[in-house]
């Protein structure tokens, strides 16, 4: 995911998490998100498909319902999902692009994404989605800084909305107190989909333009470290407000991030 950010910041080749004992000084200030905010046409053209994509798999997942009055409860989220679609593509057409050719690029990216931690049952795909698209809608709406004000309201708005998270949280409970035993399961797959997640966020930065060192020539592996160490102090406060968001979401379906 995040594709863009890997065309304009190439991966760094090595990525080294400093050791705990390493990380003194820890930064506490806000990522700036500004300087790394791709053109519009990219920023919008896969935020589109990431909301397409939702909606897809959401109604992929109407078959399974467990109950009838989930499936139409997720028909009516599912639905929402294509709104706001259909909102982000109305930006691009504003600005003369067409919606389809600023998808394009990001469609296999996308696809290869959901692939790796798709879920196992419906359980397992409602909370993956609650989880994803609620970090997802953190991100885009930081990264939304770097947009004109009248596209930047427009996202944030789109994005606001709680319309599935509201469906996730209620549904998700229900069944929890039905089946407790689906608990612990649900936890660990939690955990697990959080963690791709977030790998894929950080990876996408190029360390060593976050350190402000520069890309040419070659560093020591002393060097490397210290890079490593600073891009981690950098994104340090963007990493930990994702990871409350999440620890808060995970807290809302009763369970433990």
């Amino acid at each position: 995911m995040f594709d863009w950010f890997k065309r304009l910041f190439p991966r760094a080749s090595n990525f080294v998490l400093a050791p705990r004992e390493d990380r003194t000084a820890r930064n506490t200030g806000k990522i700036n998100l500004k300087p790394y905010s791709p053109d519009p046409k990219r920023y919008l053209g896969q935020l589109a498909y990431l909301q397409l994509s939702q909606f897809e798999i959401l109604t992929n997942e109407l078959k399974y319902s467990p109950t009838t009055a989930y499936k139409a409860q997720l028909s009516e989220a599912a639905a929402k999902s294509f709104e706001q679609y259909r909102a982000i593509a109305k930006l691009l057409v504003a600005k003369g692009i067409d919606p389809t050719d600023a998808m394009d690029p990001y469609v296999e990216r996308v696809e290869t994404f959901h692939s790796r931690i798709s879920g196992n049952d419906w359980y397992e795909t409602i909370i993956k989605v609650y989880l994803v698209s609620g970090l997802l809608n953190d991100f885009y709406t930081r990264l939304a800084v770097g947009l004109e004000p009248a596209a930047r309201a427009a996202v944030e708005k789109t994005l606001a909305d709680k319309t599935f998270e509201k469906y996730a949280v209620k549904a998700l409970r229900e069944s929890m107190q039905q089946d407790p035993t689906l608990a612990s399961r649900l936890a660990l797959w939690g955990r697990r989909v959080m963690g791709d997640v977030l790998l894929e966020l950080r990876a996408a930065f190029d360390n060593r333009k976050l350190a402000g060192v520069t890309r040419t020539g070659q560093l020591t592996l002393e060097q490397e470290r210290e890079a490593n160490l600073a891009a981690y102090s950098k994104l340090e406060p963007l990493i930990s407000e994702l990871i409350a968001a999440h620890s808060v979401r995970m807290d809302a379906i009763g369970l433990t991030a």
